[in-house]
C-alpha cells in the first residue's frame, strides 16, 4: 500500500528538522500496517537512528533500520524502515515521525528542496521507479551473442543493464544518473565495436518514460595471443624472472617479465602476417636454459600458448678460471627459516637458496664464473618479525679463479605484532565524533579509530579536567559499535599531549611543573578510564599515542637526557590528586630521560594493558626539506657525540638519527620500580614509535604553503625514513596521521580546491591505476596551483614541475613492502584532514573507503 503525509520542515543551518504527520492510503483505504512502514527520500547529509523518533498511539515499541548512499557530494538517498520490536502488527498506530539531518555543510541545498523526494508506502517497497526505454541498434556482425553492457551511476549507487537489440524496458529509481557503456566485444577479444550513447546524463522522473538511444561503430577484427608459464615447483626456473618477447612479422613490439603461474594477454594484434613469442636465454647456477619459440600466423584467431618444461632445453654453462665461493653467516639469533642469496651480472646469474638463517659457513658445489657481480640485500620477515639481511661486499669481482668470500650478517628487527592490533598491515582513521563515523569507519573496515584524548586535544594544561569532557570512553565505544557492525578487531587509540610542546616557546613550555602536574593528572584519567573498560573480549582497551612534536622539538633543540626538566613533583602530585599510590621510582629524575621514562612508567602503572606509543616527525633533524632533495642543515644534532654538527641529511640518515635520538632520551627503555603491593617489578618502553609528515591535504593552502606538497617521490623518501628509523631503533613503526586524499583525473570535475581537499596520500598509499604514470593524467586544476617563491628550490613553482621532475607509477598500491620496512599500521586523517570519515572531505573520504574495504579481503600478512 503506498501512503501520502503531510511534511513539516524546520530549517536550521546545521541540524534541520522534519515531523512527518498525517499519514493516509493513496487509495483512500484505511491504513493497517501488518509488517513495515518503508520512507524514502534524499537528504543533504547523513541521519543516524538517533536522529529518529517515532510516536505512537498506543504505544508500541518500534524498531528503526537506515540504508543510506550518497549520490553526489554530501547528498544522501535514505530508506528508512519502521517494524515493531516484537514483530507484531503495526496497524495504524504511527502518529509522528520526527527526524533530523546532520547537514554536510553550510552550502548545502536545504532539506526542504528535498520535498518531493519523500515516497512512503506500507507493507510493501516504496513505489519510486521511472521507466528507461533504451533503443539499440543491431550488434555488428560476429557481435551478435555478445552481452551488451550499460552502467548507470548516481552518487555511491550503480546499476547493471544489459540492453538487446531493438526496444528494451527497464524499471529504474527516480534520480538522475551518469551513463557508461562498455565497448562491445567477444570474451576474446578478437572482435570488438565502439558504442556510443545519445546522452551521458539521464534523469529518471517517477512514473514517466525516459529514452536513450545506442548506436555500434563498425566492427574491429584483431588476433588475441595469451602466454601463459607452466612450470612444476621443482623446475629450476620456477621462481626466475623470465623476458618474454613479443614479435610481429620479425620486429620486436612488446617485452614482459613474467614467472611460472603468471598469465598475458596481448590483444588487438593484427589479422595478417606472423607472430613469435620468445624467451630470452637464462644462464643460471652454470647451466644455460633456452626456450623453443612459439610462432604462428596472425588471423582474427585467439592462441593459447603455455611454456611448459618440454620447451625449455638446457645445456652446461661451466667456464674457464671459474672461482670457488665461501658464504659465511653471521646470524645475532638462530631462526628456524630460510633465505635466498644472487648474484647477478650481465652475462649469468646465481641463486643459492635454503641458506638457514644461523651462524655458520657454506660452500655451494657450483663455481663462479668470472665476471662482476651484483649481489642484493634485503630483509626477511619470520613469525612476525623483520630480520635484515646484509652481505658484503654488495659488488663481487671474480677473476682467474680466485676463491671468493661473501659475509651475510642476519639482525633482528621489529616485531610487527604489536598487541591490539591485527596480525597483518592494517589501517586505522582518525573520529571526529560526527553521528555518520561509525557507518563511515565500519564501511572501511578499519582496524583502528583514532582522535585526540582531553577537551582541547592539547593536554588541558591549565587545570584538571571534568571527566565528564574527556572523550576516552566514546572513543571506546564508537570502536565498539564499528566492531559489532563489521565482526572485525577494532582498537580505539587516544592522542594524547603531557607536554604540549607543539605550541612553541619550547623551552618555558618544558620546565613549567604547573603545566606538567595537570596535564599529567588528565593522561592518568584517560588511562584510568581506558584500563576500566578492559574485558574478555577486549583485552587490550585502548591505546595511546604521547606527546605529539615533543620528540621532534627536542632533537632540533639538541637536548641531552640529563637535559633538566621537572618530573617528580608534579607527577607525585597529578598521582595523588588520582589516587595512584605508588612511590615513583628513583630512575625517574627531573631531566628529560626521566620524563620520558615517567610518561611511559605511568602507563605500564596506571592502565597495564594499554599499548603505547611516541611520535616524532620528519623534521626533527632541523626540517624536512630532505625529503624534497638531499638537504645540508648547519646545526644537526648528533646524538652519539651530543653535539650538533653540519650534516647532509636523506631518508636513511634523517631516520637513523631520530632512532639514535629516540634511544639515547630512552623512549623504549624499561624501568624497574616496586608495586603497591611492595613486589618489584618493571615497566617496559613504548610498543612503537608514531611517525608524523604533516596532517594537512596536499593540495591545500595549508599543506603546499606550509611546503608540503609531495609527489610519489617524496611519499617514497617519508617511507624510505620510516624504514630506517625502524631498523636503527628495531621497533615496529606506525605512520600516523597520513593524509588520504587522492589526486582527479581529467574526467573528474573539480571546484573549489580548499573545500573538495584534493592530495597524494591517498593515491600512493592504495594506488590510483586511473592516474597511472601520466601526469597529463591528472587534472589540469590540479596541476596549476602556484607554490610560493620561497619553496620553489624544493617543490618547483607548481604541482605540474613536481610530478615532472621523476619517474612514478601510481598503478599499483605502494603499500605491499610496509611489513619490510618495519611498518604494521598506518592510520589516516586528521581533524581537518582528509581520513575515512564524511564528515571530513566527502569526495576523497569516499573514495578510500572503497579502497580500504576492498583491501581487508586480501591484507598483506606478516610473512610465515
Amino acid at each position: 500500500m503506498q501512503l501520502d503525509a503531510t511534511l513539516n520542515f524546520s530549517n536550521d543551518t546545521w541540524y534541520p528538522t522534519l515531523d512527518i504527520t498525517g499519514f493516509k492510503a493513496v487509495s483512500a483505504a484505511g491504513i493497517d500496517i501488518k509488517e513495515k512502514m518503508v520512507l524514502t527520500f534524499s537528504a543533504p547529509g547523513k541521519i543516524t537512528e538517533g536522529d529518529i523518533n517515532v510516536s505512537t498511539n498506543p504505544w508500541i515499541a518500534l524498531k528503526t533500520q537506515i540504508e543510506s548512499s550518497e549520490i553526489s557530494t554530501g547528498i544522501y538517498d535514505i530508506k528508512l524502515t519502521i517494524t515493531a520490536a516484537d514483530g507484531s502488527a503495526i496497524g495504524n498506530a504511527i502518529s509522528q515521525i520526527h527526524m533530523g539531518v546532520n547537514v554536510s555543510s553550510d552550502t548545502a541545498p536545504k532539506w526542504e528542496t528535498f520535498r518531493n523526494s519523500f515516497t512512503f508506502a506500507a507493507d510493501e517497497e516504496t513505489q519510486v521507479d521511472g521507466e528507461l526505454v533504451v533503443n539499440c541498434a543491431a550488434f555488428p556482425a560476429g557481435l551478435e551473442d555478445t552481452a551488451l553492457q550499460l552502467v548507470l551511476v548516481r552518487g555511491e549507487k550503480s546499476e547493471v543493464l544489459h540492453p538487446e537489440a531493438g526496444a528494451t524496458s527497464f524499471a529504474i529509481s527516480a534520480g538522475t544518473y551518469s551513463a557508461s557503456v562498455a565497448e562491445l566485444r567477444t570474451a576474446d577479444g578478437t572482435v570488438r565495436a565502439a558504442v556510443a550513447l545519445s546522452t551521458a546524463e539521464l534523469t529518471i522522473a517517477k512514473g514517466q518514460r525516459t529514452p536513450l538511444d545506442i548506436t555500434f561503430a563498425p566492427a574491429q577484427r584483431s588476433t588475441t595471443l595469451e602466454i601463459a608459464v607452466d612450470l612444476p615447483a621443482a623446475h629450476a626456473l620456477h621462481n626466475e624472472d623470465l623476458s618474454v618477447v613479443y614479435l610481429e612479422n620479425g620486429v620486436e613490439k612488446q617485452r614482459y617479465i613474467m614467472r611460472a603461474g603468471q598469465k598475458q594477454r596481448l590483444e588487438q594484434l593484427p589479422i595478417n602476417g606472423h607472430y613469435s613469442v620468445r624467451i630470452d636465454d637464462v644462464k643460471l647456477n652454470n647451466i644455460h636454459y633456452t626456450v623453443d619459440a612459439m610462432n604462428g600466423a596472425l588471423d582474427n584467431r585467439f592462441h593459447a600458448l603455455t611454456v611448459t618444461s618440454a620447451q625449455i632445453r638446457q645445456s652446461d654453462d661451466v667456464q674457464a678460471g671459474s672461482a670457488k665461493l665461501t658464504i659465511n653467516v653471521n646470524a645475532e639469533k638462530t631462526v628456524a627459516a630460510a633465505f635466498d642469496l644472487r648474484l647477478v651480472d650481465a652475462a649469468r646469474q646465481y641463486h643459492f637458496t635454503d641458506l638457514p638463517m644461523q651462524t655458520g659457513s657454506h660452500a655451494p658445489s657450483v663455481l663462479l664464473a668470472q665476471g662482476v657481480y651484483q649481489i642484493a640485500s634485503g630483509t626477511l620477515i619470520h613469525d612476525g618479525i623483520v630480520h635484515y639481511i646484509d652481505v658484503a661486499p654488495q659488488v663481487l669481482r671474480v677473476e682467474n679463479n680466485a676463491s671468493q668470500t661473501l659475509t651475510v650478517t642476519i639482525t633482528e628487527g621489529a616485531n610487527l605484532r604489536v598487541k591490539g592490533f591485527p596480525d597483518f598491515l592494517s589501517f586505522g582513521g582518525c573520529a571526529d565524533m560526527s553521528p555518520s563515523n561509525v557507518d563511515d569507519l565500519a564501511e572501511a573496515r578499519i582496524a583502528s579509530v583514532f582522535k585526540y584524548s582531553g577537551d582541547d586535544g592539547m593536554g588541558d594544561a591549565s587545570g584538571y579536567l571534568d571527566p565528564a569532557k574527556e572523550p576516552t570512553p566514546k572513543i571506546i565505544e564508537m570502536a565498539r559499535n564499528v566492531s559489532a557492525k563489521t565482526g572485525e578487531s577494532v582498537l580505539p587509540v587516544m592522542v594524547s599531549y603531557t607536554c604540549n610542546l607543539s605550541l612553541g616557546d619550547v623551552e618555558t613550555i618544558i620546565d613549567d611543573p604547573l603545566r606538567h602536574e595537570f596535564s599529567f593528572a588528565n593522561f592518568i584519567q584517560a588511562l584510568k578510564m581506558a584500563q576500566a573498560m578492559k574485558d574478555d573480549e577486549h583485552p587490550v582497551p585502548a591505546g595511546f599515542i604521547v606527546n605529539p612534536d615533543y620528540l621532534g622539538e627536542c632533537q632540533k633543540y639538541g637536548f641531552s637526557p640529563d637535559y633538566p626538566i621537572p618530573v617528580r613533583q608534579p607527577l607525585s602530585k597529578a598521582m595523588a590528586h588520582h589516587g595512584v599510590n605508588v612511590a615513583i621510582p628513583a630512575g625517574i629524575t627531573d631531566t628529560l630521560k626521566g620524563y620520558i621514562k615517567g610518561v611511559n612508567w605511568l602507563v605500564r602503572v596506571v592502565a597495564p594493558d594499554v599499548v603505547l606509543g611516541w611520535q616524532i616527525n620528519l623534521w626533527s633533524v632541523g626540517g624536512s626539506q630532505w625529503v624534497y632533495n638531499d638537504f645540508t642543515y648547519d646545526d644537526v644534532f648528533d646524538p652519539i657525540d651530543g653535539t650538533k654538527k653540519r650534516m647532509t641529511i636523506d631518508p636513511a640518515l634523517a631516520g637513523k638519527l631520530s632512532a639514535e635520538y629516540a634511544l639515547l632520551v630512552g623512549i623504549f627503555e624499561e624501568t624497574e620500580y616496586t608495586g603497591a603491593n611492595g613486589v618489584s617489578a618493571v615497566a617496559k618502553g613504548a610498543d612503537f614509535m608514531a611517525v608524523d609528515r604533516y596532517e594537512a591535504d596536499d593540495l591545500t593552502a595549508r599543506a603546499y604553503k606550509n611546503g608540503y606538497c609531495y609527489s610519489p617521490f617524496e611519499w617514497d623518501r617519508t617511507f624510505d625514513y620510516c624504514a630506517s628509523l625502524s631498523r636503527h631503533l628495531r621497533q615496529p613503526v606506525l605512520p600516523w596521521q597520513m593524509p588520504a586524499s587522492r589526486l582527479a583525473s581529467v574526467s573528474e570535475d573539480v571546484g573549489e580546491l580548499e573545500e573538495q581537499f584534493w592530495g597524494t596520500g591517498g593515491s600512493y598509499l592504495m594506488g590510483h591505476p586511473e592516474i597511472g604514470s601520466s601526469v597529463s593524467a591528472i587534472n589540469p586544476r590540479l596541476l596549476n596551483v602556484e607554490f610560493l617563491d620561497v619553496h620553489t628550490s624544493m617543490m618547483g613553482h607548481n604541482p605540474q614541475e613536481l610530478f615532472s621532475r621523476h619517474e612514478w607509477d601510481f598503478s599499483a598500491p605502494k603499500y605491499q613492502d610496509f611489513p619490510s620496512r618495519g611498518i604494521f599500521h598506518v592510520q589516516v586523517g586528521g581533524g581537518a584532514t582528509t581520513g575515512v570519515v564524511s564528515a571530513v572531505n566527502r569526495n576523497s573520504s569516499r573514495w578510500m573507503r572503497a579502497k580500504l574495504k576492498a583491501y581487508r579481503d586480501a591484507p598483506v600478512k606478516f610473512g610465515k
